[in-house]
């Protein structure tokens, strides 16, 4: 049960000893089946491999202190457990990087090529690679619906290359690709630096330095086929214009250089936390409105307020609300006053160092019981240029309706993320692939539950009604935006990666050129490469479908006649069907 190390030893002797029972994966192995005769040359192997190959195959390759762990290990649920139940998927081994090369290694060593398809089948060489898919995590706070579709599947933890190094002149920091917020914060604030690391692109410095991904200087990549390439402004500037803002697509990050700078206003941040009962919720997002200001909120606040259940104040959901202001309580006095003004049921306030802000203000810190796993969660999600406060009602009432009819969703909770714009807004739309910069506001409707079919319908039900209530109450009437971490998984591509022809033409250029094969499709991913009016792009769907036939893949596919979505064509998918024949 012991976790495979590669040791300094196995490295002269070449080895790698097996320490998992062989019967366990003969159990979960299943050998590829084929009605038709097998062609000459082709070599035929057992699917998916088992332990013991993988350790010969893999083991040797690894840096000192890498480790690899299988379904018999104690410590292989730690691994692979998710903040979402859902997104688990199907793991067959993890393997934990002990440097940056690892992670090319992981890749190369298991291409998810097509198992049975082949130019030439007497050419067909499968010596030092499987048909197996891979997904790269840090955290696992993921929750795309994608997520969960992989099927024995290589799951390379990143969570080692944890390393976080500032420049000499204070202008950067090279941090690795597992690298997370408490660490970044912790390390940055003994120099007294700061940067954006919310777990996304959008961040409560954003006011100041713009997006996450806008401050992103160089990226070490491990592309789809085991490259490992530099990418920056001057070195494969094409895809450093798709990583940022659509990068799931495109390769892992090993390690990036990320622009840092001096706290505006020392470390200091000062926050109230109100809750409102829902007799208040027309006069709340009506000042909370005027305070926004359609996007021109002062840089210095950012806010967040959510609808949830908290029987303490009422048997109906409540409104928290919370106000974060760099500086000092007399200085965020007149934000915060027309609040108080409301008369909130519960009201405090408190100051901390920004690095703990995370822990003591929203309880999102490392630890924290809102980042504990085993339930499922999803976001049905839109960007907004304005709250419509009517809107906002009817889903408060749809929340409501939700944890009274279906009282094992009453974990859920509806967001509504407020940013200062003004660093976000400075930057070139056409610069990177991120293409949302013209909403506002961010909301959420937050579904938490024990796993069951009937708590998914329902879930899935009343995160559609909240999201379409969202999207048709934008005054000009706009297309439903989806910012791309809150994704779902059946919004469309346009929803996604935005609706401008110019920008999903190259993006489709992008997948063609670095993923052809379609490996890297477990996170709001698989839509780029889909186009049902481009006969290229459809062949290649074709041909991944006709491998995930073969290989049992548990991905979706949505036929033409339902609603689209981005990670197939259809469980009735054929070429015919598409007009392609």
């Amino acid at each position: 049960s012991q976790p495979v190390m590669v040791t300094e030893a196995m490295f002269s002797r070449m080895m790698y000893p097996a320490f998992v029972a062989a019967a366990f994966f003969l159990a979960l192995a299943r050998p590829v089946v084929s009605t038709t005769p097998t062609p000459a040359g082709l070599v035929t192997r057992e699917f998916p491999p088992g332990a013991s190959k993988i350790q010969a195959d893999l083991g040797p390759e690894l840096c000192k202190g890498a480790s690899i762990y299988f379904p018999s290990s104690l410590e292989f649920g730690e691994y692979t457990e998710r903040w979402s139940i859902a997104a688990e998927g199907d793991i067959l081994v993890v393997v934990v990087p002990g440097c940056q090369r690892d992670v090319a290694t992981a890749v190369s060593r298991f291409p998810n090529q097509q198992f049975l398809q082949s130019l030439t089948y007497a050419k067909v060489k499968f010596a030092n690679s499987f048909n197996l898919p891979f997904l790269a995590i840090n955290r696992g706070h993921g929750t795309p619906s994608a997520l969960g579709t992989i099927k024995h599947g290589v799951l390379i933890k990143m969570t080692s290359l944890d390393s976080i190094d500032i420049a000499a002149d204070g202008n950067t920091a090279t941090m690795g690709g597992g690298v997370y917020t408490d660490q970044a914060l912790a390390k940055l604030a003994e120099s007294n630096k700061v940067c954006g690391t919310e777990p996304h692109l959008l961040d409560v410095y954003m006011g100041y330095a713009g997006l996450i991904s806008d401050n992103i200087v160089e990226m070490d990549v491990v592309t789809a086929n085991g490259s490992e390439i530099k990418v920056s402004a001057t070195s494969n500037p094409d895809l450093y214009w798709g990583m940022r803002g659509a990068g799931h697509n495109f390769g892992i990050v090993t390690k990036f250089q990320y622009k840092i700078f001096d706290y505006p206003k020392g470390q200091d941040t000062y926050y109230v936390t109100y809750f409102f009962t829902e007799d208040k919720l027309e006069a709340f997002f009506k000042q909370l409105n005027q305070l926004l200001n359609d996007g021109n909120m002062p840089k210095d606040i950012n806010t967040y307020a959510l609808y949830l259940i908290n029987p303490s104040i009422s048997p109906q959901p409540v409104i928290l609300f919370q106000l974060y202001y760099f500086g000092t309580p007399d200085q965020a006095l007149p934000y915060v006053q027309p609040f108080l003004n409301l008369d909130p049921v519960i009201a405090s306030n408190a100051t901390t160092a920004y690095k703990n802000l995370a822990h003591e203000a929203t309880g999102t810190g490392v630890g924290d019981p809102l980042c504990a796993g085993g339930t499922t969660k999803a976001f049905y999600s839109a960007g907004l240029k304005r709250y419509n406060v009517a809107a906002n009602r009817m889903v408060y009432e749809v929340f409501s309706d939700m944890v009274t009819r279906a009282p094992a969703l009453n974990g859920s909770f509806v967001q509504f993320e407020g940013y200062a714009l003004q660093g976000m807004e400075a930057v070139d739309e056409a610069s990177s692939a991120y293409a949302h910069r013209e909403d506002n506001h961010l909301v959420s409707f937050t579904t938490v539950y024990p796993p069951s079919p009937a708590n998914d319908a329902a879930a899935l039900e009343y995160g559609r009604q909240a999201r379409r209530i969202w999207a048709e109450g934008e005054t000009p009437p706009r297309e439903l935006s989806v910012y791309t971490n809150y994704a779902f998984g059946d919004e469309s591509v346009q929803q996604i990666y935005g609706y401008e022809p110019w920008r999903l033409r190259r993006l489709r250029a992008l997948k063609e050129k670095w993923d052809p094969r379609d490996d890297l499709v477990f996170h709001v991913s698989g839509a780029v490469g889909l186009d049902p009016s481009d006969e290229e792009v459809c062949d290649r769907w074709i041909r991944r479908w006709e491998r995930d036939t073969r290989i049992g893949s548990r991905r979706l596919y949505y036929t033409s006649d339902d609603e689209v979505a981005p990670y197939g064509l259809g469980s009735n998918f054929s070429p015919v069907r598409l007009g392609l024949d």
